[in-house]
């Protein structure tokens, strides 16, 4: 029985997001693991099928996000999401300003295509934020939806000012120390949406679009934040190696886009995530010491070190639940102790509720 017990522990995998990147690498339970139709190639090709025959209203998303108007829901956006519904490999946009990011997996598998068919982009240690520049603001959401700034840029609706009147989404890191907003990806400029557009055109627009708005990387009392465009490149381990080894600032991890992905909502495995030290490992890159600065301590090989995180975590969310469960405690005792009060003031003929009756019964028999 216990050899039965193990081996279905083994074998069964019953998460519908195993590779999230808010969860530890896969790789150190899954390495010898057979591959499956689950597995991230297969979903991949799932994905890219899918988007030849997906139907959205992005332009009406876009007027959502920059009008920041949700209440009426059109019948023709309500048969788009349905639609989207139907399909399990693609996700519908959240509502209001939460799930509008397109977010990555841990790099499990690497592809047969990986240096032919991906691009690579190093990301500084910064915040993931979404930017909507629309009716002279600009304002930049966290991953929840939450307004984390609102300020004024030289974007396109990002100044009351600026001549041009449309509206511009990004998919950006922020940078806290330098006051500057790197841009991942670009979802709409000047009103054009370019969400149904693959990887490559959309990073070649962003580029070709930051060079005529020269005025993003100064700081101005019109422009507060700076805004640059991360730099993309090959995924050959030449490419790779020469980027990390020449970049400027401390790496945090590197996403790898598949050329032909559309701007998708949520995790997706064409989209992918390795930190640094995971390079020589996984792809067998050499990193230079001064971007190996954060790696942890202890960090031994790739099993042992997501094993640790694992356990971090579950140490982490075991004392959330603790003090949940503290909390609900002290709720309870409180309320058990205003039912015994106000049974209490009924009995001795205190309570509010009680003293009026009686006063209208005295003024009936009075009457009477």
């Amino acid at each position: 029985m216990d050899d039965l017990t193990a081996s279905l522990a083994g074998t069964l995998d019953i998460s519908q997001d195993p590779n999230k990147t808010s969860a530890p690498h896969p790789r150190f339970c899954q390495y010898k693991q057979k591959s499956s139709g689950y597995d991230q190639d297969s979903r991949r090709k799932k994905i890219l099928e899918s988007q030849k025959n997906r139907r959205f209203d992005f332009l009406n998303l876009v007027r959502n996000l920059t009008d920041d108007c949700w209440d009426e829901d059109s019948k023709e956006e309500k048969e788009d999401e349905n639609l989207m519904e139907i399909d399990v490999a693609l996700k519908k946009p959240g509502r209001f300003y939460k799930d509008q990011l397109m977010l990555s997996e841990w790099l499990v598998e690497v592809p047969n295509d990986f240096a032919s068919e991906w691009i690579t982009v190093l990301c500084p240690v910064a915040r993931r934020c979404l930017i909507v520049a629309s009716r002279g603001t600009t304002k930049a959401y966290t991953k929840s939806g939450y307004c984390m700034n609102s300020f004024p840029s030289h974007l396109p609706g990002g100044f009351h000012k600026n001549t041009c009147k449309g509206s511009t989404i990004l998919d950006c890191l922020y940078h806290e120390a330098s006051q500057t907003y790197y841009i991942l990806d670009l979802m709409c400029w000047n009103g054009h949406t370019v969400y149904d557009t693959e990887t490559e055109f959309r990073f070649y627009w962003l580029h070709e679009k930051l060079r005529e708005t020269p005025a993003l990387i100064e700081v101005s009392r019109t422009n507060p934040y700076k805004f640059i465009g991360l730099p993309d490149f090959c995924s050959t381990s030449e490419d790779i190696c020469s980027a990390v080894t020449s970049a400027q600032f401390p790496i945090d991890g590197l996403l790898f886009y598949h050329k032909r992905t559309h701007y998708t909502f949520g995790s997706t495995p064409l989209v992918v995530w390795l930190k640094p030290y995971m390079l020589q490992e996984i792809l067998g890159i050499t990193v230079p010491d001064h971007q190996m600065t954060h790696m942890p301590k202890d960090y031994s090989n790739y099993a042992d070190h997501m094993k640790k995180v694992e356990e971090d975590k579950n140490k982490i969310q075991q004392e959330k639940q603790s003090k949940r469960t503290k909390t609900r405690r002290g709720q309870k005792n409180k309320m058990s102790l205003e039912m015994e009060l106000e049974q209490s003031d009924v009995t001795n003929g205190t309570c509010p509720e009680s003293l009026e009756d009686n006063a209208l019964v005295s003024e009936t028999i009075c009457d009477t």
